[in-house]
């Protein structure tokens, strides 16, 4: 069997903003870059994951974020079934912890795809430090590009840089050279 292929870029576009028209149209609100829902009715953990809510994940190959670190629990059955978790054996790989730099840009490129956008304010209150001395050269020139909006203390991609948010989100990575 053949699959089709995938639809070239301009018509990726023209699918993505008949489906926000779409949706509007039946009463749903986009909250998120590729989320709608009624009012009220938005995915909690989609949002608590866009806004950086610490979360457990219980069982086999969950995913954790919690205390700043990041980790899975093992992903192979055997293994996990002879972990005796009651006296201190531990499931979790791959733990990382979360530098300083990691933590703001995550702030950034994962806030950023909530229609919300991001808070300078916020942005002070986790990390001690002002947004504007942090990424004042990225956010001044994707605001002359038009791809975000400033509208203080709120930052947010504006609908051109939701067309092009994987390289709007790209530059909120710090380089560490």
């Amino acid at each position: 069997m053949t699959l089709p292929d995938l639809p070239d870029e301009d018509t990726d576009r023209e699918m993505y903003h008949l489906t926000k028209e779409m949706m509007a149209a039946q009463g749903y609100e986009r909250y998120e870059i590729s989320n709608y829902a009624k009012k009220g009715y938005e995915c909690r953990h989609n949002t608590g994951y866009w806004t950086g809510v610490e979360y457990l994940g219980l069982g086999l190959g969950a995913s954790s974020y919690t205390y700043g670190y990041r980790y899975h629990n093992t992903e192979d059955l055997q293994e996990y079934l002879s972990l005796n978790l009651y006296e201190g054996g531990a499931a979790a790989r791959d733990i990382e912890e979360l530098s300083l730099e990691d933590k703001m840009e995550e702030f950034m490129f994962v806030g950023l795809r909530m229609m919300q956008g991001v808070s300078g304010s916020e942005f002070l209150e986790r990390f001690g430090l002002n947004m504007w001395n942090v990424y004042g050269d990225v956010l001044k020139k994707l605001e002359q590009q038009g791809l975000i909006e400033v509208e203080a203390p709120m930052v947010r991609l504006t609908e051109r840089g939701i067309d092009v948010s994987n390289v709007v989100l790209s530059e909120f990575l710090i380089d560490r050279e």
